[in-house]
């Protein structure tokens, strides 16, 4: 890309999402989006940026993030005013399209963001992009149907979801694009973590299998060091069962931290033990490779052969991976698989930009 089109481009991207960070130090709502926001902006100074944030932040307001326009409707996931709300965000975005035409609509996830994105699209004759972003590839999912054969360019973060929105819709994503991390700066500090996990303690992460490797691990290495950070309606059923286990010693619950502290635990450890399921991508395999972890998953998300990856098959596997790894002498340096220039150019492309 030229520096000329990079200063003279001046288009109106409306990104419309169910929740946005409420200020600049809102670390935990979607850091994907928050990287890429801010990378696109960088690149593309003279392009115009409003984010609708249908449901959080839970107050009414306009303000500036990163010196990005955002309104937050405050839907507050009220299911019986969800149709007051879709009607004032509409009437919202076609006040904010008077004063400042919108060329392309951006949706995130392929629910009621992409259905009112489909309805401001045809209205402002313009392009819709729709990302999809995790769970909406579900046949669960009231919206696939009446929206599969809209004008939307639909867009796959994994070819694992890709394939999973191919097998529920029988339509093909019209795009791969990995959600991007900027490289990192990995301290040489001693990794004294055997094993990190990082994520919601939900069902869908499958903890429990945390538990139970440790649980298998400590025969053969009595002092095995496991750090789970984060925070959810598991953590006392994971406690307990830790406890019953009789590894409660060896797996340490953190909480919430922030993304900076997570990345100084992630440079302090050896091997990311991710046991979900489902992953529509999974951003934290990203963060955790360029931090120099290796990695042991299943098949989801962004998971793919490499190096530093490895993908189980079924619980044993992970067992034997895991123990393989810690006998091994491991590679801690810093792997970017997805970088986010590659992203912002993807995007850039699909708004037309370039």
């Amino acid at each position: 890309m030229d520096q000329d089109n990079k200063v003279t481009i001046n288009k109106h991207i409306v990104i419309i999402t169910p929740g946005f960070p409420a200020d600049e130090n809102d670390f935990l709502c979607i850091p994907p989006l928050q990287e890429f926001l801010k990378g696109l902006k960088s690149l593309f100074p003279f392009l115009m940026i409003t984010v609708i944030a249908l449901h959080y932040p839970y107050q009414y307001k306009k303000y500036s993030w990163n010196g990005l326009q955002i309104v937050s409707m405050a839907g507050k996931n009220k299911k019986l005013k969800k149709p007051l709300l879709w009607y004032k965000t509409i009437n919202a975005v076609k006040k904010i399209n008077e004063s400042n035409p919108v060329n392309v609509i951006h949706s995130l996830w392929l629910g009621e963001c992409a259905m009112i994105g489909n309805i401001l699209s045809k209205k402002f004759n313009s392009k819709h992009v729709c990302t999809l972003m995790g769970q909406d590839v579900k046949s669960s999912n009231k919206y696939l149907k009446p929206l599969k054969n809209k004008n939307i360019t639909i867009v796959a973060l994994s070819k694992n979801q890709a394939d999973q929105f191919f097998n529920i819709t029988k339509n093909s994503a019209d795009e791969i694009v990995e959600w991007g991390i900027d490289d990192i700066t990995v301290s040489s500090s001693e990794r004294d973590v055997d094993l990190l996990a990082v994520g919601s303690l939900i069902p869908l992460k499958n903890y429990s299998l945390l538990i139970n490797l440790v649980e298998k691990v400590k025969q053969k290495y009595p002092d095995i060091n496991c750090k789970l950070a984060g925070a959810g309606p598991e953590e006392l059923s994971l406690k307990q069962l830790a406890k019953e286990n009789g590894v409660e010693k060896n797996i340490e619950f953190k909480g919430i931290l922030s993304r900076s502290e997570i990345f100084k635990l992630m440079q302090r450890s050896k091997i990311f033990i991710h046991p979900s399921k489902f992953e529509g991508s999974g951003y934290v395999f990203a963060e955790a490779l360029a931090n120099g972890l290796s990695i042991v998953s299943f098949n989801v998300g962004y998971a793919q052969p490499h190096p530093k990856w490895f993908i189980a098959n079924n619980e044993d596997d992970f067992f034997n991976i895991t123990l393989n790894l810690l006998a091994s002498k491991l590679d801690n340096s810093p792997v970017n698989l997805f970088p986010i220039s590659e992203t912002i150019n993807r995007y850039a492309s699909l708004y037309e930009l370039n």
